[in-house]
């Protein structure tokens, strides 16, 4: 067998253990992690990113009805991440996917690995390709640190102001930091250019794992056609034919019929997919 699609194998192999009731998943949410994280240094190293995005991450999770509790949605949503993250740029970290409790359509990431995709976007997702796509993007925003060079931009602003020290802060800058970062961050997403690197990063990664190639474009595609300007996605992204219309040549480089789908595998591990 070839290296494509070989995760997806061994992802076929898991659920099946799963709903069996014969094993359980190699890969676990802890969300204890994200109340843990949020300590007193600033983004430079990988301690201090995974520090500055733990504490984005809690505030991500307050902001959005905290984490959905159906525990076995939560586990499938981790699989599927998990098996993008190891094809990622960065396969080190110690990555985190969760479901927000939140109707609203929106995915979101935080450095250090943390990745988030709301209730309401699987229920306007079609297929597994899908699901990983939308996971790969906000994995290629934290593989290309979007994030990451934001926050240490405002750290060397703050700098240039308090006199931060070049290893780290604590108390009122840290805080004037995240509050700063957040505020733009979940108001108005990332530049325009992250997002459709991110776009292009992502699915390139799930391409290579071996889901279908089209996977966000058709699901940006869906989104574009029916917009809910209330939405956080389309205050926080940019123009949705805009991105449709550059991941075609992404698409076509890497091949429209390649990956699989994996429609029917989605449907039973998210059913029933509905508001409490």
């Amino acid at each position: 067998m070839s290296k494509i699609g070989v995760y997806i194998v061994f992802l076929s192999i898991c659920l099946t253990l799963v709903s069996s009731g014969c094993g359980t998943l190699p890969f676990n949410i802890d969300t204890s992690a994200l109340l843990r994280a949020g300590g007193a240094q600033l983004p430079v190293g990988p301690e201090e990113e995974a520090s500055f995005g733990g504490a984005v991450a809690v505030m991500i999770v307050q902001n959005y009805g905290g984490i959905e509790p159906n525990t076995a949605w939560n586990e499938y949503v981790n699989l599927v991440g998990q098996g993008v993250a190891m094809h990622s740029t960065r396969p080190n970290l110690a990555y985190h996917f969760a479901i927000l409790a939140s109707d609203d359509v929106n995915a979101l990431s935080a450095p250090g690995g943390y990745v988030f995709v709301t209730r309401g976007a699987l229920k306007a997702c079609q297929s597994e390709a899908e699901l990983a796509a939308i996971l790969a993007h906000e994995v290629g925003h934290i593989a290309a640190g979007h994030a990451t060079r934001i926050l240490q931009n405002l750290k060397s602003a703050a700098a240039a102001v308090e006199g931060v020290p070049t290893g780290g802060a604590t108390g009122e800058v840290f805080k004037g930091i995240l509050d700063k970062f957040l505020s733009d961050y979940l108001a108005h997403g990332l530049p325009a250019d992250d997002e459709f690197e991110a776009d292009r990063l992502g699915t390139q990664v799930a391409t290579r794992v071996g889901w279908r190639s089209t996977g966000l474009q058709a699901f940006l595609r869906r989104m574009g056609e029916k917009p809910n300007k209330s939405s956080h996605f389309f205050a926080t992204h940019p123009d949705t034919t805009e991105r449709v219309k550059r991941l075609g040549a992404v698409v076509t480089s890497l091949g429209a019929e390649r990956g699989v789908d994996l429609r029917e595998r989605f449907a039973a591990s998210m059913a029933p997919l509905a508001v409490p």
